[in-house]
């Protein structure tokens, strides 16, 4: 082929999604399919989500809100901030690259940490930049390690936290230090995507550091994961006006489609459904802990809404295994973590249902 292609856009192997749900039932023909493979909301997403959608369907010819006003507003006025200090994507990916788009050039780096969210390395790659992974102490993000790789050419930090696929997180006291010796030309952006099912005390409280007008630090935020609304791909960031404004300028006119700008706003206002599916997840996690480890399994000390375990055998095996039984998880080989596998948290009878196939399979 005589293209130009970019050999290092060349070299970059695809995000593959699992096939859906009712293809793996018609091939292996069963009768029910359960997935706990993508982190999605066990109970589905907001009544009042849904209503509002249904509202806007006959509105589907116009463009949507390229400024994404009421959304803003309302979740401006739900975080302490200003409307001016948010960004919202077509999810919280887009988000990621539009900090590639704007800050990075061939030759600069990105730091982040070996075994987190896959989109990084990916994005870096698309750019043109040099990757630099820190590795995990116990599955954990290492700041110190972080700082040992920024430079002057060094343009972003990402940090996941809660971390995919680990589940863990860095402390308010490691953030703290951190923070302390990150260069000013280095933007850090901590993604958040599963904030909303941590229950440590000490999970780091980054808005605040945002509010008192720290330039150089970002949070990345979804409504795919607690609210349910991951079909509809929305997400958003926080930052300091100045930040926003330059994302803004390279943000496409309408990256947000409307059903899903109805949908967000909606879903803020829905507390009880939030504060549920809380519960479910940090119940559920709680369950499949005390499970796990009376079969002699370990897991990660999780704040997310999925496990990451040891299983002690291959993990493309044992996935296979289980999804005879109708039981789809992620195996977590492809990161070199030949046995492991990560679940994602269920509802009550779904988690039973994973724990009864597994021991049926190990």
């Amino acid at each position: 082929m005589n293209l130009p292609f970019k050999k290092h856009i060349n070299g970059i192997h695809p995000y593959e999604p699992g096939k859906p749900i009712e293809e793996v039932e018609r091939e292996l023909g069963l009768a029910r399919v359960i997935k706990l493979a993508s982190n999605e909301n066990p109970l589905g997403s907001s009544k009042k989500a849904q209503q509002a959608v249904r509202r806007a369907i006959d509105r589907m010819q116009l463009y949507p809100d390229g400024s994404c006003f009421y959304l803003k507003e309302k979740l401006a006025q739900s975080l302490g901030v200003t409307a001016e200090q948010l960004v919202i994507g077509n999810g919280s990916n887009e988000i990621i690259e539009l900090l590639a788009r704007g800050f990075l050039s061939s030759g600069d780096h990105v730091v982040t940490s070996e075994l987190s969210f896959l989109v990084y390395p990916l994005i870096t790659k698309v750019c043109g930049s040099e990757l630099r992974m820190a590795r995990m102490i116990d599955f954990r993000y290492s700041l110190p390690a972080l700082l040992e790789l920024i430079d002057e050419k060094t343009k972003l930090v990402f940090i996941a936290n809660p971390n995919n696929p680990t589940g863990t997180y860095v402390t308010q006291k490691e953030v703290d230090a951190f923070l302390k010796q990150v260069p000013p030309h280095t933007l850090v952006c901590f993604d958040e995507a599963y904030f909303d099912f941590v229950d440590a005390k000490d999970f780091p409280d980054i808005l605040s550091v945002i509010k008192k007008g720290r330039e150089n630090v970002m949070i990345l935020r979804t409504f795919s994961k607690s609210y349910g609304l991951a079909a509809l791909r929305i997400g958003y960031g926080i930052g300091t006006p100045g930040l926003i404004d330059y994302l803004n300028k390279v943000r496409q006119p309408f990256n947000v489609n409307q059903l899903a700008q109805v949908a967000a706003t909606a879903a803020l206002g829905d507390r009880t459904f939030l504060m549920k599916t809380k519960q479910t997840i940090i119940q559920g996690r709680t369950f499949l802990k005390k499970a796990l480890t009376q079969m002699g399994i370990s897991g990660t000390p999780s704040q997310a809404n999925f496990i990451l375990m040891d299983v002690k055998k291959d993990a493309n095996r044992v996935f296979q295994d289980l999804l005879k039984k109708g039981i789809i998880v992620r195996s977590m080989a492809a990161y070199g973590l030949r046995t492991y596998l990560r679940v994602t948290i269920g509802t009550p009878v779904e988690n039973k249902m994973f724990i009864k196939a597994l021991q049926e399979v190990l």
